[in-house]
């Protein structure tokens, strides 16, 4: 396809560097209404950890007397009557009881002198205001930073065919075999059954530890008559943004590096969101990426642009916003698929959602929160159409057409700590408000949770909307489970089943470490 190169006020156009060159040759495609919403979000704090106190190694003396020596007196008188047994007590001879007894008593009270003086330091290293305190031993599994490190990305379509797709995506720690691999569940509802293949070479591909990952779907030229992208994207070893799609040039079942690779760099704690939107009116289609580069406070949207076959080079614009590093990214359409919502953590530590338009690439006004939400914190955002609770004269004014902000939002994040889900909801009218009790049936005590995903960026039907939860169990292998959000939309004046219930929990993706 034959791009054409345009200046946008305010972007810039990535130039390809050298390197990435490596991976193309050829320009490639490109409401639920409640009484009283949150007043605030009660903070937790983690539970300090402190060093074992380790008791004290001392040298070992030892206490036995040497042996006397006795003169041997041949030819001399004879011996004396020994004298009289030498004072013992418990059985050692008094002099050495108290020195024995001097010794033990002066380290008694080392020992709890330094106990103190060790305990005092230590109580202080291991509070959040200290500061250069050596870490003490690492007392968790070795597994667990490696799981820690997994992502997770989840696309949800129907095909031209009215079969449903669902793809979802995971990353592997590397083993003694094998670098680490992202790997491709699938499932259709044809079959209705799992399968699972590598997307990535361990022997070629370099994945960055630890790796974010977001991925999107869309038509190559709003052409439904071209088999579907699936593009995913993550961090190489150096930091550099990669872009793996299939098909690969038009080759079903191929994955292969698009243009996209390689014209940025990430920050160390990025994260990133991916969302491609397609007009299938105008054939006009935005493909923008969300995520923050090396040595830049703000938060880069990089973006493909095409108004039928009249395809730009990608493009970027930062834009500074009081974004904490590691940030969380998370976005849906509220209305037109084109308006976003943007959910990303601010310096204070709490959730920030910015309006956000991909064909002008501008952002709204902050709202605030009192959400926490911390860096590299999990999060996803699913969606309902509950327009069909309201009449049209009770129905809010914001969520009245088309173009209105008629969408709700069902925000799924982990707690700091990730011992815990949240569920919060957004709508235009009644902003947010808890919704935990639509999933508090599906959370288990001792779960530490990895990472989420939903699947609504390519699905704006609010049929069959799924969110993806991967999760360990103390120090066991991290397993993923599947849930269903309850069906909204539907027939006008007809309320879907099941809507605005509880989330159900359809079973397990298999994943494969």
């Amino acid at each position: 396809m034959a791009t054409h190169q345009h200046h946008h006020d305010g972007l810039e156009v990535a130039q390809p560097p050298l390197e990435a060159a490596a991976y193309h040759s050829d320009p490639g495609i490109e409401v639920y209404h409640q009484a009283d919403p949150i007043d605030h979000w009660k903070k937790q704090s983690l539970p300090a950890e402190s060093d074992p106190n380790y008791a004290p190694l001392f040298a070992r003396f030892s206490l036995r007397e040497a042996p006397e020596v006795v003169p041997n007196y041949q030819d001399g008188p004879p011996h004396p009557d020994p004298p009289p047994p030498t004072p013992r007590i418990c059985g050692i001879r008094r002099r050495v009881f108290w020195i024995v007894a001097a010794i033990v008593t002066f380290i008694v009270i080392a020992g709890a002198v330094g106990g103190g003086v060790g305990g005092h330091y230590a109580s202080k290293s291991s509070s959040p205001q200290g500061q250069g305190a050596s870490p003490g031993p690492n007392t968790t599994t070795s597994t667990k930073p490696t799981f820690y490190n997994l992502s997770i990305a989840a696309l949800g379509w129907t095909d031209v065919d009215s079969v449903r797709q669902i793809r979802v995506y995971h990353t592997t720690p590397p083993n003694s075999t094998h670098r680490s691999r992202i790997l491709e569940s699938s499932w259709d509802s044809v079959d209705s059954k799992w399968s699972v293949q590598s997307i990535t070479d361990p022997t070629v591909d370099g994945l960055k530890p630890g790796t974010p990952m977001t991925a999107s779907a869309g038509y190559p030229h709003t052409n439904t008559s071209i088999s579907l992208v699936k593009n995913v994207y993550f961090l190489q070893p150096n930091g550099k943004l990669v872009e793996r799609q299939s098909p690969y040039k038009e080759q079903a079942g191929i994955w292969g590096y698009d243009n996209f690779s390689g014209l940025y760099a990430a920050s160390n704690l990025s994260t990133i969101f991916s969302y491609w939107y397609q007009n299938f009116d105008t054939r006009l289609q935005v493909l923008t990426n969300f995520f923050q580069e090396i040595g830049e406070n703000s938060l880069t949207a990089a973006r493909y642009f095409e108004n039928g076959t009249d395809g730009r080079e990608w493009e970027s614009l930062r834009h500074s916003i009081p974004i904490q590093d590691g940030s969380p990214i998370a976005a849906a359409p509220a209305g037109s698929r084109r308006d976003l919502r943007l959910y990303i953590g601010g310096t204070d530590g709490t959730m920030k959602q910015y309006p956000y338009n991909v064909e002008t690439s501008t952002m709204g006004t902050v709202t605030e929160t009192t959400f926490d939400l911390s860096p590299s914190t999990p999060i996803c955002v699913s969606t309902e159409d509950n327009r069909n609770y309201f009449s049209d004269t009770t129905l809010a004014e914001c969520a009245r057409t088309n173009r209105g902000a008629f969408i709700t939002h069902l925000i799924f994040f982990a707690s700091a700590d990730r011992q815990d889900l949240n569920l919060v909801s957004w709508n235009c009218s009644s902003g947010f408000l808890d919704q935990k009790n639509r999933i508090r049936d599906l959370l288990k005590p001792g779960r530490t949770y990895l990472g989420l995903s939903a699947t609504p960026q390519t699905n704006l039907s609010y049929v069959d909307q799924r969110v993806y939860v991967i999760y360990a169990e103390g120090s066991g292998q991290p397993k993923m489970e599947e849930w269903q959000v309850p069906e909204s939309g539907g027939v006008s004046g007809r309320i879907a089943p099941g809507q605005n219930g509880p989330m159900k929990l359809l079973g397990e993706v298999p994943i494969i470490l």
